[in-house]
């Protein structure tokens, strides 16, 4: 496990709020968009995620969206310029210059974790509606998280965050057959994410020359993080550093957990244990774990644990599970990002029971299907931002418990997190 702590400010920040001192003071009023209107959307961040998305919506406005991709931000000049250039979007080194583009309507946020939430409550102060990638925040901004929970319901802004899999039916489906009682009260969630690589936190290094200056902005990629001097690394690989990510809590747990908070209707867990890190990958300049575990309590709707575990060692896979008191769901062949291949009901003291068949689908663009439409509807999408602040108090929960080896606390009333 890594030797960086949390300071006592970085602390109280992820349990009892955060300055906003970088976002903009004041909401601007946003442009009515009707039905046959054409929806102008910017990208902030386009680098592997980022122009995932891009190509996404160019897929969507081919297919007949009225929808223009109108422009692209960057940290990283070269991928900037590179997107801009590709899909004729106008280029912006600085999300508030692309946050005061009349053009852009909504805007997509995929820039690192710890950008998400002050780009998003700047994009929200600026009339704009979001889409923002998950998770939420960096795992020390619950504070901001709730900010920008509270801001997004104030201004009256769509926000969708990326758990693009809640826009797949089947978690709906799951969730009809526990509120109809076929397992009776769930007691124990077991779910896992389990991969052989560590590629996912050493990222690609397009220049290990590159350099801070007009086409490097190091302290835009900082944001509110501890000033540090820079690194091709640290900017580039980032998701190996504490300081920017979360490793399979933050990165991963939001793929396998999300599906069970729609079934089963979960909120913020009352408490929260973790364990966990650095075992496989040991010989580079890791700081986030490669193996990880979590345990939540939850006491609404009923009483229940919720465990998820994750190893980059060993991609042996077991079935996802919900026990009951009178009976126990699996879920066969899961794709997350897609769905699964059927969920198998069996009850109590039987070795077989009901198989119902799953679906699978490209939940990213059904993810972004429902956010336009709620653009123009103003409506809340699948994965608003309430349901985005419960998803990522219980991630932050996690890490800053395991962080410290204490449990969290979560007081629904007060609406903190303590450690004890």
């Amino acid at each position: 496990m890594s030797n960086i702590r949390p300071s006592r400010r970085t602390f109280l920040q992820a349990t009892a709020g955060a300055g906003l001192a970088a976002v903009a003071a004041s909401p601007v009023n946003a442009r009515t968009i009707g039905a046959n209107d054409k929806i102008g959307i910017g990208f902030i961040g386009v680098g592997g995620r980022g122009m995932g998305h891009v190509h996404t919506c160019k897929s969507l406005m081919d297919a007949g969206e009225n929808i223009a991709l109108v422009a692209a931000c960057d940290a990283y000049g070269p991928r900037r310029d590179e997107a801009a250039k590709k899909f004729s979007m106008k280029p912006y080194r600085k999300h508030q210059d692309l946050l005061a583009d009349k053009d852009v309507d909504v805007v997509l946020i995929a820039s690192p974790d710890r950008n998400h939430v002050p780009q998003a409550i700047d994009a929200i102060r600026a009339g704009k509606d979001v889409y923002c990638e998950k998770p939420m925040g960096h795992w020390t901004q619950l504070g901001l998280s709730k900010t920008f929970f509270e801001e997004t319901r104030k201004l009256n802004r769509v926000v969708q965050i990326g758990n693009q899999g809640n826009s797949n039916p089947l978690w709906r489906k799951l969730g009809e057959i526990i509120q109809k009682g076929s397992i009776g009260k769930p007691q124990l969630v077991n779910v896992g994410f389990f991969r052989l690589g560590d590629w996912g936190e050493r990222m690609p290094i397009p220049d290990p020359n590159a350099k801070p200056g007009d086409q490097l902005d190091w302290e835009a990629f900082l944001g509110d993080a501890p000033k540090v001097p820079f690194t091709v690394d640290r900017f580039f690989s980032w998701r190996k550093y504490l300081d920017y990510a979360g490793g399979p809590c933050t990165d991963l747990f939001p793929h396998v957990y999300t599906p069970f908070v729609i079934a089963m209707g979960l909120g913020i867990p009352q408490f929260a244990m973790a364990t966990g890190g650095i075992f496989k990958y040991t010989n580079y300049d890791r700081e986030v774990p490669d193996t990880f575990s979590l345990s939540m309590d939850y006491h609404t709707p009923h009483p229940c644990t919720v465990n998820i575990s994750c190893t980059l060692a060993n991609d042996f896979m077991t079935p996802p599970t919900i026990r009951g008191d009178e009976g126990t769901i699996t879920l066969k062949n899961v794709t997350w990002e897609a769905g699964c291949e059927a969920i198998n009901v069996t009850p109590v003291g039987k070795s077989q029971g009901e198989v119902i068949p799953g679906s699978k689908g490209d939940s990213t663009k059904a993810h972004w299907v429902d956010f336009l439409k709620c653009v123009r509807s103003r409506e809340r999408p699948v994965a608003d931002v309430e349901f985005g602040y419960r998803v990522q108090a219980a991630l932050c929960m996690g890490m800053l418990a395991w962080k410290e080896r204490k449990v969290a606390h979560f007081d629904k009333a007060k609406q903190e997190m303590t450690l004890g």
